[in-house]
């Protein structure tokens, strides 16, 4: 039998489609019968159904929603609306854990820990939301932690995977900034003379590091290091917020001279791309993803020549294979020894030789780990956001060390 189908497009949406269905049929004075045999299933079954005591498969469903004439949006606001209380948290459990798989990198939060090694895939939500501190995983998608940041070009450069876990890092860093909430005001001038005092900085090797980070808040300045995060490769990204630099630090090398080298780097993109960041909302400094818009080498240029005179420079190879000269030239400099042996080692041009001084002078290079110990925001350690956020608040806004 065929059954001509008749608009009912204005159909109340709210309704079910047991409801629908049982209207259509009132309406015109058609048989239950018919209905079954023309979507092809038992006249029982369809009995059963719309007395609400049995469910249609899906696919009975769809030759209903041809049938009702309704769009693919109304059948499954409607099909939904029969579904049970179980059944509807099932799926919404379904649909968060979709959105986590197309949002996170789920094996790189295991590795660091975010996500727990063993946990069970019903538990990732909440893993997560106590990270972050949300009340709801959805709270991801907060565009106060992403204004118009990632670029679609940017995101094809990325993989997949990576961009997840950059996307992850970068919204970290925002709701980190945000919260710290740095209220003074940024000071150009003033960072010029900083930047004249930084070798002096570098001699503490236990709390140089930490003062030159307290001073830079000072200025309007906020800076965050933290350990490498596993899947982005970056060793520092620089961003303007409220019209005030905000610098992530990445100890990716967990070297001394790295730490300073890293931070100079991006102070000189603050200094003479400030424009530029406001409009491209952050830069990544990222050896394998280089910015176009902006000069890296001359970046790196910069903090080697804020660090050592070029012209001292030229002259470390006649030195840097004794020892006592080394020594000799750091007290002359007012700077630590590592930064000289990690000056020398950074300015030869990539290559063989470049790897074999480095495994000559090593031992010069000491580790940035004492110099990090009480600046290090943790919160990859800690599994938790919030906590390491208002650890560095405290410290930031130390006067005295």
């Amino acid at each position: 039998m065929y059954i001509s189908k008749r608009n009912i497009s204005q159909t109340d949406t709210d309704d079910s489609l047991r409801d629908i269905l049982n209207e259509f049929i009132k309406s015109n004075e058609i048989l239950a019968s018919s209905i079954a045999e023309e979507i092809g299933i038992h006249k029982t079954t369809l009995s059963k159904f719309l007395e609400g005591n049995a469910e249609l498969k899906f696919m009975h469903a769809i030759k209903l929603m041809k049938l009702l004439d309704l769009t693919e949006t109304q059948l499954v606001s409607a099909y939904c609306k029969n579904i049970n209380a179980s059944e509807t948290s099932s799926l919404d459990k379904f649909e968060r854990l979709s959105y986590i798989a197309q949002n996170f990198d789920v094996p790189t939060l295991k590795t660091i820990g975010i996500i727990k090694s063993r946990a069970k895939i019903d538990e990732y939500e909440q893993c997560i939301c106590d990270f972050f501190g949300f009340s709801s995983i959805y709270e991801y998608d907060d565009t106060s932690l992403m204004p118009t940041m990632f670029s679609k070009s940017k995101t094809k450069i990325l993989q997949e995977k990576e961009s997840k876990m950059t996307t992850f890092w970068l919204k970290c860093a925002i709701s980190s900034f945000t919260k710290i909430n740095n209220q003074n005001e940024y000071n150009k001038e003033l960072l010029f003379h900083l930047l004249k005092r930084v070798a002096e900085f570098t001699q503490d090797e236990v709390n140089g590091y930490k003062r030159f980070i307290l001073v830079l808040y000072q200025l309007g300045i906020t800076v965050i290091t933290q350990s490498y995060v596993s899947g982005t490769k970056s060793f520092g990204v620089t961003m303007i917020l409220n019209k005030k630099p905000c610098i992530v630090i990445t100890d990716m090398n967990k070297k001394y001279h790295k730490l300073w080298i890293n931070l100079l780097h991006e102070l000189y993109h603050v200094i003479n791309d400030f424009e530029m960041l406001e409009s491209m909302e952050y830069h990544l400094s990222s050896n394998e993803t280089p910015e176009l818009l902006l000069n890296e080498n001359k970046a790196d240029q910069f903090a080697l020549d804020v660090l050592i005179n070029p012209t001292i420079q030229s002259q470390l190879k006649r030195v840097i294979s004794f020892p006592f000269k080394v020594n000799l030239l750091a007290k002359e400099l007012n700077i630590s020894p590592s930064i000289i042996y990690g000056v020398y080692l950074e300015s030869l041009p990539n290559g063989k030789l470049k790897s074999q001084e480095f495994a000559k002078y090593n031992n010069g290079l000491i580790s940035s780990d004492i110099a990090t110990q009480n600046i290090l925001f943790d919160a990859i350690e800690k599994r938790s956001l919030n906590y390491a956020i208002e650890k560095m608040k405290n410290e930031l806004t130390r006067k005295v060390i």
